[in-house]
């Protein structure tokens, strides 16, 4: 057994010769023929260094000259963005507006140009001109289908349509455009934890809410506050809006509590970040106004709308949904205290910018129309009311 052993450590000790051997020769061989090869190209060595240098000499300012050209794209973009966030959107627009006129000489190609139309369209929307933003919108998803179908820029541009159809009342349509940005996402992204993915969600959720489908609203921004959890952390400033979409779906469904929960974090996280006067702060305390108002907690909920106003009235032009939106909401709180001259003048206003703005027919308006109506069908009542006593009154 042992001699046997002994041949078997012999064979392996010669295959292993043999194959260091092999090795051995393949190297000599590559070093050969790289001599050769060496030699065969050295009467042109001075050509080819002549040519490495003039390479050099041609990219060198090339790339020079394209990273100074795109400063101050690059230099707008990020105070435009920084502006946004702070809800500074006249220095947005200015800045926003720059960068789209450095683009327009660009090759359509340039993603640069799709993050612009799309960061144009964000701002359009968030100050309530919807029809300025849909130009943009439609024109970054038609670059993005041409150049970046594979790329996160098309869910993206189709996202933002989504959002902005969902303000005009376009409700169906947008979880079509939603959900897909979502199956894109899945098929080309494929990126599981973005939190672009989990916004793209939660705008699905909001078209969900808006149509009266409560569970499959529920589900959606609850798999969008999963994502945005994993992408940035648990009480993230990520996850205020999804939080504030939960409140709302909750608020619908009757669950107050639960609601009163999930929209109290999200003006925590919100204040916490930019303190009071901020538009998603003014946003928070106008869902958590309307949900005390539900309750019947009249006097808290107006304080938490009148709070929403100021900011927004300080934020937008007059006209801005937002605004009429929160005038209609404090107008049903009037009604509710009987002070029905008040509520007519808040409903008046709030009407006549939804009218202009949104349409006759967006939910908005017709809210509004039929709060405005209540108002006056109690208030005719009521001086008919004071009639019947006057009259009984000098009768008596």
């Amino acid at each position: 057994m042992a001699e046997s052993h002994s041949k078997n450590d012999n064979d392996a000790t010669t295959s292993a010769n043999s194959h260091t051997s092999g090795v051995r020769e393949k190297v000599q061989l590559a070093r050969q023929k790289l001599r050769e090869f060496q030699e065969k190209i050295r009467p042109y060595q001075n050509t080819l260094n002549k040519v490495r240098i003039l390479l050099y000499a041609i990219a060198v300012p090339w790339a020079i000259f394209i990273a100074l050209k795109s400063m101050p794209y690059y230099a707008a973009i990020g105070k435009g963005e920084s502006y946004f966030k702070q809800g500074l959107y006249d220095a947005a627009e200015k800045e926003f507006l720059f960068c789209y006129e450095q683009c327009k000489t660009e090759d359509p190609k340039d993603p640069r140009l799709a993050r612009v139309l799309n960061n144009l369209s964000v701002l359009y929307r968030g100050t309530g001109q919807y029809r300025l933003a849909m130009p943009y919108i439609k024109e970054a998803v038609e670059i993005a289908e041409k150049y970046f179908p594979k790329r996160q820029e098309l869910p993206v541009s189709l996202s933002n349509e989504g959002s902005v159809l969902n303000e005009i009342g376009q409700y169906q349509q947008a979880e079509q455009v939603y959900r897909r940005a979502v199956q894109i996402w899945k098929d080309k992204v494929k990126k599981d934890d973005d939190s672009k993915l989990g916004s793209i969600y939660n705008g699905l959720a909001r078209s969900l809410r808006e149509q009266g489908r409560l569970d499959e609203a529920e589900a959606a921004a609850q798999r969008a506050l999963a994502i945005k959890e994993r992408a940035s952390g648990k009480d993230s400033l990520d996850s205020a809006a999804v939080l504030e979409n939960l409140g709302k779906i909750a608020e619908k469904k009757g669950a107050y509590e639960q609601a009163h929960r999930y929209l109290d974090q999200a003006l925590s996280i919100d204040r916490k970040a930019f303190g009071e006067t901020h538009p998603d702060v003014a946003s928070d305390q106008c869902s958590i106004g309307r949900l005390l108002s539900k309750e019947g907690k009249l006097v808290e909920a107006n304080e938490f709308l009148t709070r929403s106003l100021v900011t927004r009235k300080t934020l937008y032009k007059p006209e801005h949904p937002a605004i009429a939106r929160t005038l209609s909401s404090i107008g049903e709180i009037n009604i509710k205290q009987g002070d029905l001259d008040k509520a007519i003048q808040n409903l008046s206003e709030a009407l006549k910018n939804q009218t202009k703005i949104l349409g006759p027919t967006h939910p908005d308006t017709l809210e509004s129309a039929g709060e405005m109506q209540r108002a006056k069908s109690l208030l005719s009542g009521k001086d008919k009311t004071l009639q019947r006593n006057s009259t009984v009154i000098k009768g008596g």
